[in-house]
């Protein structure tokens, strides 16, 4: 898995920012086409690290749409969220990656989220995920009930990232659907 983690970590650094941008803008239509956004009202979404695709048009649409947009935190391992406005003060964490400053931001439980885009370092079409490899967005989503209330997982990535297959640990979570600028694949 550290292998394929390497690949494509590295493939997605090879992008070019106009390559990126372009994916990306596609990404954001297919996953708007499937309206499934309209269903939710509190959505976490992910500061772009990397090469991600991008998220800032997509928050923007949120914000535009009068969504409340969230952003996770590492926090001990595992991931919190927070709300994020348009004058949120964000702080760069030890990765480098973007978080709301959370003196001044408001954790929802994860548990209360009805959406949440996640990225991804490669997929499968059963959505099952290989991320950085520090486990921050298992052991956050280990908590969810569904039974409770159904918390829709959507990862966004390149088609290049696709594998045939992913064979999951027992502590993986797939993924409800994953959105390439390709297609969108779901669980």
């Amino acid at each position: 898995m550290e292998t394929i983690r390497k690949e494509k970590k590295s493939e997605r650094l090879g992008m070019s920012k106009d390559m990126v941008d372009e994916k990306s803008s596609v990404i954001k239509k297919n996953l708007l086409e499937l309206n499934i956004l309209n269903n939710g009202n509190s959505i976490a979404a992910f500061s772009s690290f990397q090469n991600e695709p991008q998220t800032e048009e997509l928050i923007n649409y949120l914000w535009s749409e009068e969504k409340e947009v969230y952003l996770p935190v590492t926090h001990k391992g595992s991931l919190k969220f927070y709300n994020y406005k348009i004058d949120s003060l964000v702080l760069k964490n030890r990765f480098g990656i973007s978080e709301p400053d959370v003196t001044q931001a408001e954790e929802i439980p994860i548990q209360s989220l009805d959406i949440i885009l996640i990225p991804l370092v490669a997929f499968d079409r059963s959505c099952n995920r290989i991320g950085m490899g520090s486990g921050f967005y298992d052991k956050a989503l280990s908590v969810l009930d569904d039974s409770v209330k159904k918390t829709h997982l959507i990862g966004l990535a390149y088609e290049f990232q696709k594998l045939d297959h992913i064979q999951p640990n027992k502590w993986d979570i797939a993924l409800d659907c994953i959105v390439t600028e390709k297609n969108v694949y779901h669980s």
